[in-house]
């Protein structure tokens, strides 16, 4: 079940990677990527609303949760807008790339700062490891895209 799982988020990332690139060509028609980032959550927000209202999850919110807890709204907001600035000028690899290196580094600082809920725990040397071949990746990716441009 664990590689099903696994899977599925593999597979939601690279959704993430073709969505970037449909909201590049979007951001280019509407002349700002502001415009494709709104376009972005209200389409999602409105399939989701729809999903929520058939009940697809199967469940009802009770009570309004803390205000801090909207807050991912907002990252998400900010992640698409930067994403796509970033495609537009280093391309979708280098974009997708820097957003996985983020989120390795942020898991990381949450994870052991215990943050939002998390458990604490220190960083693995795996975590570490990962960040620091991610940090080289970006700087390859857009090494090669600086060099491919010219």
């Amino acid at each position: 079940m664990n590689l099903l799982v696994l899977l599925a988020t593999v597979g939601a990332g690279i959704g993430l990677s073709a969505g970037l690139a449909f909201n590049l060509r979007l951001a280019k028609a509407l002349k700002t990527p502001l415009a494709a980032s709104l376009v972005n959550f209200v389409v999602g927000a409105s399939v989701l609303l729809l999903l929520w209202v058939f009940g697809l999850d199967g469940t009802r919110p009770t009570s309004f949760p803390p205000v801090w807890m909207l807050l991912g709204g907002l990252y998400g907001a900010t992640y698409v807008t930067l994403s796509l600035i970033t495609a537009a000028r280093l391309g979708v690899g280098v974009s997708t790339v820097a957003v996985t290196l983020g989120q390795i580094l942020g898991a990381i600082v949450i994870t052991s700062a215990g943050w939002f809920g998390q458990a604490p725990q220190p960083p693995s040397w795996t975590a570490m490891l990962s960040a620091v071949l991610l940090v080289s990746a970006v700087g390859l990716l857009a090494k090669d895209r600086e060099r491919t441009k010219k």
